[in-house]
């Protein structure tokens, strides 16, 4: 079996039979690194590290295991910069799909409104975990006058009424909605996730 931790090869033996005491070695023996783990690939293969399935594969079934460990730190400033990238991709989608269905070409503008709801859910996720380590209320990370979790309780309510926009065909409405809510929305994210790991600093 070949590992490589933090791109240095490693030669390591572990008592356990799984991939989950194998990771938990990893992180015994190099506590210089960091204690969290980055990306995680298996048998060339990209795994989630909290994965039960992941975490209960057999070591006599790893080929190969590539994995980084990295701060906590490190962690929420990789967390940041995959959002900000994303946003870069999400927020021109999001005006797309709100032309192309004042333009009256829903099909085209479908496409884009099904990714967009996958992004935004992604998106969530990401600032959660952002948030959630950084302080596990979220009431820090305040801007335009609401903390973390009113802003999210606001796009629960957002994307209800573009999925019912959706149902009912209502194109128009769900054009506004897109341009003047949900765009604005991941906009003041994109200026205020620079200053969010400022914070955590």
């Amino acid at each position: 079996m070949k590992i490589i931790v933090n791109g240095m090869e490693k030669s390591l033996s572990c008592e356990g039979d799984t991939l989950g005491d194998l990771l938990d070695h990893i992180l015994e023996n190099e506590p210089a690194l960091g204690n969290c783990f980055g990306n995680i690939r298996l048998n060339e293969k990209e795994v989630f590290v909290d994965s039960p399935e992941t975490r209960q594969t057999l070591i006599s079934q790893i080929e190969t295991l590539e994995t980084e460990i990295l701060s906590l730190n490190q962690i929420l400033e990789k967390n940041i910069i995959n959002a900000q990238n994303y946003l870069l991709k999400l927020v021109p989608g999001i005006q797309t799909a709100a032309d192309l269905f004042r333009s009256g070409n829903e099909q085209e503008a479908n496409k884009f409104f099904i990714n967009i709801i996958d992004g935004m859910d992604w998106f969530s996720q990401v600032v959660d975990s952002i948030t959630q380590a950084i302080d596990s209320e979220s009431t820090n990370i305040v801007f335009d006058g609401k903390n973390f979790q009113e802003r999210q309780g606001h796009l629960v309510e957002l994307t209800g009424q573009l999925v019912e926009a959706n149902q009912n065909q209502d194109w128009v409405l769900l054009a506004d909605l897109l341009e003047y809510e949900i765009l604005p929305y991941y906009n003041d994210w994109r200026e205020q996730l620079p200053k969010v790991y400022r914070k955590s600093d």
